[in-house]
């Protein structure tokens, strides 16, 4: 297996290992329904924004790098290895939550206690990065993914206040919706959702 930062293996590597047996340790992973073509949060399912159709698996999920963190289950510093069997890919937004563990086993608890990604969150993901993820290097991704979430905090926040009947919330809301329409269009992609579905 190919790896790179101090001898950790590729996301690729990390999911080689884990597609053989991958059930029972954890039973609600996204693979169950979707298979292994799209490459995902193994806590809350989150689909990297990466070009699917390239020629390999492997291309396909190294490309998430950035993305996907591949993450150590027992902590490195706590006797952890950086072997596949103590790592899995994991989302900026669940890594960073992440405590310090003492054993897999208290990490593997953690993962499987995710809960499933935000629909809007990923819609929200997807329209902004579309197919031009790969143009990113991967410290920029990460720091897009961390601006991004900061503004998607905000952002439910204006729409939790629409909801509530916030009029300036609601004006807010409806250039967002407008924005990611816009940008869908552009890209070929179809965007139907309008704030009459927040309600």
């Amino acid at each position: 297996m190919a790896g790179n930062r101090r001898g950790m293996p590729t996301l690729y590597g990390i999911v080689q290992y884990w597609r053989v047996g991958y059930e029972k340790v954890f039973p609600n992973l996204k693979a169950s329904y979707i298979g292994w073509g799209e490459p995902f949060c193994f806590r809350c399912g989150w689909l990297a924004p990466v070009d699917d159709t390239q020629a390999t698996l492997a291309a396909v999920w190294n490309s998430a790098q950035g993305w996907l963190d591949r993450a150590h289950l027992q902590d490195l510093a706590l006797g952890g290895s950086n072997q596949p069997e103590n790592l899995v890919p994991l989302c900026r937004q669940c890594h960073d939550i992440m405590d310090p563990c003492e054993t897999r086993v208290e990490a593997i608890a953690y993962i499987n206690d995710g809960i499933p990604v935000d629909s809007w969150w990923q819609m929200h993901t997807d329209t902004i990065f579309g197919s031009e993820t790969n143009h990113y290097s991967p410290t920029h991704k990460t720091k897009l993914m961390r601006d991004l979430y900061v503004r998607w905090v905000e952002n439910n926040r204006v729409i939790e206040a629409a909801r509530r009947g916030n009029p300036q919330a609601v004006r807010r809301v409806e250039v967002l919706l407008e924005q990611a329409r816009r940008r869908a269009e552009a890209e070929g992609r179809h965007f139907s959702y309008t704030i009459e579905d927040l309600k």
